[in-house]
């Protein structure tokens, strides 16, 4: 029974944030530019992970700022050194088929990008939290 209902929820939400990408589309005046648009965060079914990303990256930077590489991953619990970088513990969401892992930090500067698992689309957030859809 409890798998019924997370499979009906994740279903329900699906659909609906599939309609959201929809409409976002038809009504979209971007005029085509290339790179990526700023979009509201509750359009983005990535955004809480995008947001844990830049969090945990962020966190690790307020303790030590001098990491020019941080990776996120699912297999410490801590923040550790691992593989020469600084590691944080990380883990993505269903919504997310794909979160960038190895983070590059270029004078405080940064950005994360995830891709979507229900549209495939990719998202990037920067170090000050703006999302924007990156496109090719």
């Amino acid at each position: 029974m409890k798998n019924n209902r997370v499979l009906t929820t994740s279903l329900g939400l699906l659909i609906a944030v599939t309609g959201v990408f929809g409409l976002s589309a038809c009504g979209s005046d971007d005029g085509g530019t290339g790179g990526s648009s700023e979009t509201a965060q509750s359009e983005v079914d990535v955004a809480d992970d995008l947001e844990n990303a830049r969090t945990a990256v962020a966190d690790a930077l307020a303790e030590d700022d001098s990491w020019a590489q941080i990776m996120l991953a699912s297999d410490v619990d801590v923040p550790t050194v691992k593989y020469g970088l600084l590691v944080v513990p990380y883990v993505a969401s269903d919504a997310a088929e794909r979160v960038q892992g190895t983070i590059t930090i270029d004078d405080g500067s940064y950005t994360i990008d995830a891709e979507s698992a229900a549209t495939g689309q990719t998202w990037q957030i920067d170090q000050d939290g703006t999302i924007a859809e990156v496109s090719e």
